[in-house]
């Protein structure tokens, strides 16, 4: 079974971290992760999460095309922004004491995720940035502690993983996103909320990439 780069990482990050043999895919794409996972014998037994019905419907249709309708199973939910993770994971925190890890992609802000990760004793012990087709995708491999996490306003923009391990991909990404900001301000007045807000992860970029810009 072939998948798309962005989920072979993904395939990576769970036979490197696992610490279980059951997973739920949130967000998943046509079930293709969990099917991989069980094929290759990483895991025992999966679910396959999405919103939608046409997803849900071409998940089955993967399950059942792969003869995994014994390991892997299709559920109707949420997906994976960052907003929708982080109110997953709040309204989940009984829960989530009995999980011993979660791997998370979210599609956008990131760093609105991390923040809420560090301010409730999450540990992200993996980070990896990949490109695949037109999007840049981060994804994270995330710890319950139940202790403070000390970190700073560059660990939840960059990731205190990755900002440790600064490959090319990670310079070019924000060497554009610091492009892309200073488009922005350029058609906004100095004293508006946005351009403020943009001038201060402006100087951030620039803290961290030095010279790379």
């Amino acid at each position: 079974m072939k998948l798309s780069k962005r989920l072979e990482l993904l395939a990576y990050l769970v036979e490197k971290h696992k610490k279980g043999n059951i997973l739920a895919d949130i967000g998943t794409d046509h079930a293709y992760l969990p099917c991989y996972l069980i094929e290759k014998n990483i895991i025992d037994k999966a679910y396959a999460c999405d919103v939608a019905k046409g997803p849900f419907a071409a998940s089955l249709s993967t399950i059942k095309q792969y003869h995994f309708e014994e390991n892997v199973e299709a559920l109707l939910g949420d997906g994976m922004g960052s907003f929708l993770i982080v109110e997953i994971l709040e309204k989940n925190k009984a829960y989530l004491n009995k999980v011993k890890q979660f791997y998370l992609q979210p599609n956008a802000n990131t760093d609105h995720l991390r923040e809420y990760l560090f301010k409730n004793h999450f540990k992200i012990i993996d980070e990896k940035i990949i490109k695949d087709g037109h999007h840049v995708y981060e994804m994270m491999v995330v710890e319950n502690t139940n202790q403070d996490i000390q970190y700073s306003q560059e660990d939840m923009m960059f990731g205190p993983v990755l900002r440790k391990n600064k490959n090319e991909l990670f310079i070019r990404y924000w060497q554009k996103q610091y492009q892309t900001y200073l488009k922005i301000m350029n058609d906004l007045p100095s004293n508006h909320p946005r351009y403020l807000e943009l001038e201060k992860q402006k100087q951030l970029i620039e803290g961290e990439l030095n010279e790379s810009l």
